[in-house]
């Protein structure tokens, strides 16, 4: 055995990352237009003052906004 892969195994792999691309896909467009979208949702929050009340709402935006920016970074990128 020389470690090279046989066709199959390319062929496996090629299969592999379409269907992961296809299904990351529109994933990765929500992402990236929540990220877009997502600080429109600070001004309600922002507006009236941060009370302790609406401290845990607003971390929780920052922590969506941040996953959102991370898994939408390369759409359009292809």
């Amino acid at each position: 055995m020389s470690g090279i892969p046989s066709t199959n195994d390319s062929i496996a792999l090629d299969f592999a990352s379409t269907v992961g691309r296809l299904a990351y896909a529109p994933l990765e467009t929500v992402a990236f237009w929540s990220a877009v979208a997502l600080p429109l949702a600070y001004l309600p929050v922002l507006s009236g003052g941060l009370s302790p009340g609406e401290l845990p709402l607003f971390v929780g935006l920052i922590a969506l906004h941040a996953v959102a920016l991370v898994l939408g970074r390369d759409h359009g990128q292809q």
